[in-house]
């Protein structure tokens, strides 16, 4: 049985929170530049309690399982959008599972309705939450498997907001946190397929302001992005969790590992890729086997489909990704599936290697490169050649997760990236001496913090 405690700045609760924070808050937030201040929750309540938040509102609850803390939220209430942001809501691991979370998002979501009502006389319009990117790299191990709680989260109605979302520093000694999404959830059924970019860049300003302190938030070089690319649209459109992680159950995923399933992986690359330069013999699958950085991914529409329609072949690098071969046939052509397969292979390099630049691919340069493209790959013009044979070959770099802007990726990452390939893909012996790692070299900006240039 769980039971919800909202702080005051009584001392007792200002006693509590203290404890909170210093046992279950510090440890579910192992990034320092994503924690709010003690003195600060602190400070809020004790504004709270002064009138200082005027018609918004600020809530600390506490969940409670005999005597225990076991789980909390914090959350905002911004009269100006008439929106809710919750700022996190957290369970202790031996509570999970339990419907403790659902529970306290209800609870929650109740109080920012209160304030609402008592603000506008009408219900709230709209809540958003911060959360950890699943598809965005991180130097840190998050708490929780970032995917499963992006899947919890969609289940209890919320979606990604299609923005380049930034949390700003919370104070001089942090950084601005460039790994989180802004998810949402609209109260109002015109708001059921876009929320009006308008008010996503109202709630955002106001945030900065009440919850963040940042007194003008226009003079915040985060917020001065993300208000001009709000300015761009007039609706931010929403993003199904499940599906931007590439788990909504649209394909069959099954990993080639034993005989038959490997057989039928070979059976559908030799179906698809006619043999030529740019196509390996199957003996180089038969080797990739091996390495436990490689995945080889079979797709079929349904369980039941008796034979492969989709393929997917892949290096984790040890900074990076390597598309090896991606394929989507019959029922699976031209089904939208692509953008969902690319988050599975990026979700899956990120439990890898959390931090991840992004991956490459090489294409032929008789492909249309408008499907990669539209994905948030970027071409890069530079003198690239695959190493078995010798063959001039277009050569691709995407960011992990949702694509804004060009990469900056520089010239050094770039040659420490192929020198990776050359040896974990094409087992190349000396890759700092190879052709193909020679010539890009010769071909690239001196500087090796000079950006490669795209096409």
């Amino acid at each position: 049985m769980i039971t919800f405690r909202e702080l005051t700045d009584e001392s007792g609760d200002l006693a509590a929170l203290r404890a909170f924070y210093d046992t279950l808050y510090v440890t579910e937030f192992p990034d320092p530049d994503e924690r709010e201040s003690l003195a600060n929750m602190a400070d809020y309540l004790r504004r709270k309690h002064r009138g200082w938040y005027g018609r918004n509102s600020y809530h600390i609850v506490l969940g409670l399982a005999d005597g225990a803390v076991v789980a909390a939220s914090i959350s905002d209430y911004l009269a100006e959008p008439n929106t809710g942001v919750i700022e996190f809501l957290l369970i202790a691991p031996a509570c999970r599972g339990t419907g403790a979370g659902r529970k306290l998002l209800a609870h929650t979501e109740s109080l920012l309705d209160e304030d609402a009502r008592r603000a506008h006389d009408r219900p709230l319009d709209a809540i958003l939450a911060e959360m950890n990117d699943p598809l965005a790299t991180s130097a840190r191990t998050d708490n929780l498997d970032p995917v499963t709680r992006a899947l919890i989260w969609h289940r209890w109605g919320y979606r990604g907001l299609d923005f380049p979302y930034v949390q700003p520093a919370l104070s001089p000694d942090q950084d601005p946190v460039t790994n989180l999404i802004l998810i949402g959830k609209p109260l109002r059924a015109d708001w059921s397929a876009a929320i009006p970019a308008p008010i996503v860049a109202s709630t955002v300003h106001e945030y900065l302001r009440w919850a963040m302190r940042i007194d003008e938030p226009d003079a915040s070089p985060e917020f001065r992005d993300m208000a001009t690319a709000l300015g761009r649209t007039d609706g931010v459109a929403q993003l199904p969790l499940d599906r931007y992680v590439g788990r909504d159950d649209t394909f069959d995923l099954r990993p080639a590992t034993d005989a038959d399933e490997f057989a039928a992986a070979m059976t559908l690359y030799r179906n698809t890729f006619a043999p030529g330069p740019a196509t390996v013999p199957e003996s180089a699958f038969r080797r990739a086997r091996a390495d436990p950085d490689h995945r080889l991914w079979t797709l079929r529409r349904t369980p039941a489909d008796p034979a492969p329609a989709g393929l997917a072949s892949f290096f984790a690098l040890p900074a990076a990704g390597f598309a090896g071969y991606l394929a989507l046939t019959g029922p699976l052509r031209h089904a939208g599936l692509l953008r969902r397969l690319v988050a599975r292979m990026e979700t899956e390099l990120l439990s890898q290697r959390h931090h991840l630049r992004g991956w490459y691919a090489e294409l032929a340069p008789d492909t249309d490169a408008a499907p990669f493209r539209h994905l948030g790959c970027h071409e890069l013009a530079v003198d690239y050649h695959q190493p078995a044979p010798d063959l001039p070959i277009r050569l691709l770099f995407k960011a992990p997760g949702r694509v804004y802007a060009p990469p900056a990726l520089t010239t050094a990452d770039l040659l420490a990236d192929i020198e990776d390939v050359l040896t974990s893909v094409y087992a190349v012996a000396d890759p700092r001496t190879h052709p193909t790692l020679r010539r890009l070299r010769d071909a690239l900006p001196d500087s090796p913090e000079a950006l490669v240039p795209l096409r």
